[in-house]
């Protein structure tokens, strides 16, 4: 069928609705977020600054200005404090359904090396969603999911930025390293042991944490960010619809009848 002017214009309006829609929907709400940086945060320990919570040692955990990994201040985890499971959480409950949790994190090489956690984790620290094992020995990332799945490899002395990508409504989530996808589709833990994929409730608590046998590495984590996730169109989709755009205002411009470029004395 032959497109007519009236449709012409009626597609352009559309092209550009939907382009204006998804510029809107790009916009995240923002749950929680922090860079460690000065004068919110001092140096010295992290428990009782703008919320940060510290389960076992809670010496273990510190506002450090030594490493810092982002601007110029970090906080640090020292994996020699940590007798047992030690590790800072920032509670913000939030029903939002799908939620990105993202953090540059730092782990320092040592001959006594501890395992690390990134994590989303329920109320109370009580409930898994989802989120990264480093293995001591091999330091391979092993997803925290039902047979706690090897996803690839975390380098140490290196700056890496982690995300997990929750979604509450499936139980499901992803992990990227440096943007690149290690694992999507994966099963929420559900629990504080096995993993046994029991639903997980709302988000609440972000946690980052040390493990194992008593070494002398360390932790540092910084910009950390937690928001909501919206699906928003590739660069090439973009590029279309505005080229769809561009070509249709060109069409239109030359059927205008000729009196409309006339000037009138």
């Amino acid at each position: 069928m032959a497109m007519t002017h009236g449709n012409k214009e009626l597609v352009a309006a559309t092209l550009l609705a939907a382009t204006l829609s998804y510029g809107m929907v790009a916009q995240a709400t923002v749950i929680f977020q922090t860079d460690f940086e000065a004068p919110s945060y001092t140096t010295g320990a992290l428990a009782g600054q703008n919320g940060w919570q510290v389960f076992g040692n809670g010496n273990a955990a510190t506002v450090d200005s030594t490493t810092p990994i982002g601007g110029l201040q970090s906080a640090k985890v020292t994996g020699a404090l940590a007798l047992s499971q030690t590790g800072p959480f920032h509670a913000d409950a939030s029903a939002i359904s799908r939620i990105t949790v993202s953090a540059d994190i730092l782990l320092t090489s040592s001959q006594a090396e501890r395992g690390w956690q990134f994590s989303a984790i329920g109320a109370g620290l009580a409930g898994f969603t989802g989120g990264i094992d480093i293995d001591p020995g091999t330091d391979n990332i092993f997803a925290i999911t039902n047979g706690f799945t090897s996803i690839g490899t975390f380098s140490r002395d290196i700056v890496h930025h982690v995300d997990l990508l929750l979604d509450y409504s499936t139980q499901l989530f992803g992990v990227k390293l440096d943007g690149v996808t290690l694992a999507n589709n994966l099963a929420f833990c559900g629990d504080n042991g096995p993993c046994n994929g029991a639903p997980s409730g709302p988000y609440s608590d972000v946690l980052f944490d040390t493990f194992g046998a008593t070494g002398d590495d360390a932790g540092f984590i910084d910009n950390i960010l937690v928001a909501s996730t919206h699906d928003v169109p590739e660069p090439g989709t973009l590029a279309l619809w505005l080229a769809g755009l561009i070509g249709l205002a060109a069409m239109r411009t030359k059927r205008l009848p000729a009196w409309s470029t006339s000037t009138t004395a």
